[in-house]
């Protein structure tokens, strides 16, 4: 009972995480609490663990030096729900960029794999945990744990999961794409073996600008942002006139942050360092880019400033 009552105290002010850290040894019996036999203990005391996760300042010190990811990590293996759906939901918030137990996590064998198993979970949370726990993995993550993570759930797998009906996990399938195209080589390389298919996916939440939210749709913008840093890549975008014209149609939304986004793909796509810019940038010219360009310098600062950087590429 205290536990729980613990968990319900923690969920959103810091200052309660802080007393309740302080006020007593309470991560010591959250650890003996997650290796409880009874599965009611067990569920409080993730559900206290996925509250005091929350705080940077936790996740930095108490639950590191506790290393409470190690009957984390048995606890989502097990066939109960509700302690796969918690444990998972904790193991998100562990396995951020600035949370020491990331590193000892993606040491564990078998993590990757899990994670992956995760996503094709039937329970929704899970699979939304599952791709959100990947996308946090991905985030600044070297070539060698890229790969390994397409190794286990591929980029056909990635855009499958972009294709749900569920809003956040279509959301954080998106974060998770810009997160594995994120080097100018592995781009090229994944868009020549999958371009037709990324396309297929993405295009359409960009042309349909009703059905789809501004969340959305920025995460795809940011995602072709990422995809016009290649070398071959940029020019199969070029190719796209639907996607082109979508983009020409994001300079003058409403939303400040579809406008940068836009506008930075633009940039990617007619910088003067890389060949064939000029064919680029002449078709981008015909199309109406570059006057829309210039119209976005009186808007408000942020977008003007990123507008001069795209008109600066264009000769």
């Amino acid at each position: 009972a205290v536990v729980s009552t613990q968990s319900t105290g923690g969920e959103t002010q810091e200052d309660i995480r802080k007393s309740i850290i302080e006020g007593e040894n309470i991560i010591s019996h959250l650890k003996f609490g997650l290796q409880d036999d009874s599965l009611e203990v067990q569920v409080a005391a993730l559900s206290c663990l996925h509250s005091l996760s929350r705080s940077v300042k936790q996740l930095r010190t108490n639950l590191l030096d506790a290393e409470v990811w190690e009957p984390l990590l048995k606890l989502i293996k097990t066939d109960d729900d509700e302690l796969v759906r918690t444990s998972s939901r904790t193991l998100c918030n562990l396995l951020l960029d600035f949370s020491p137990s990331k590193d000892i996590l993606l040491e564990q064998e078998g993590t990757v794999e899990l994670l992956s198993k995760l996503v094709l979970n039937s329970d929704d949370e899970v699979k939304l945990n599952g791709v959100w726990a990947l996308m946090n993995i991905t985030y600044k993550a070297n070539s060698d744990l890229r790969s390994k993570i397409l190794s286990h759930f591929g980029v056909l797998q990635i855009l499958e999961t972009v294709e749900d009906d569920c809003p956040k996990l279509k959301i954080k399938a998106l974060g998770l794409l810009r997160n594995i195209l994120c080097d100018p080589d592995e781009v090229d390389r994944i868009m020549t073996s999958h371009g037709r298919e990324v396309l297929k996916t993405l295009v359409p939440i960009l042309t349909d600008i009703d059905k789809w939210s501004d969340e959305e749709q920025e995460q795809v913008l940011c995602v072709f942002i990422n995809i016009a840093t290649g070398h071959i890549a940029k020019d199969l975008l070029t190719e796209r006139d639907d996607l082109l014209l979508c983009l020409l149609r994001f300079l003058s939304h409403l939303n400040s942050q579809l406008q940068i986004a836009a506008t930075t793909c633009i940039t990617h796509l007619v910088k003067s360092e890389d060949s064939g810019c000029l064919e680029r940038q002449n078709k981008l010219k015909e199309m109406g880019h570059f006057k829309e360009l210039q119209t976005l310098l009186g808007a408000r600062p942020e977008v003007a400033d990123r507008a001069k950087i795209a008109l600066q590429y264009f000769q």
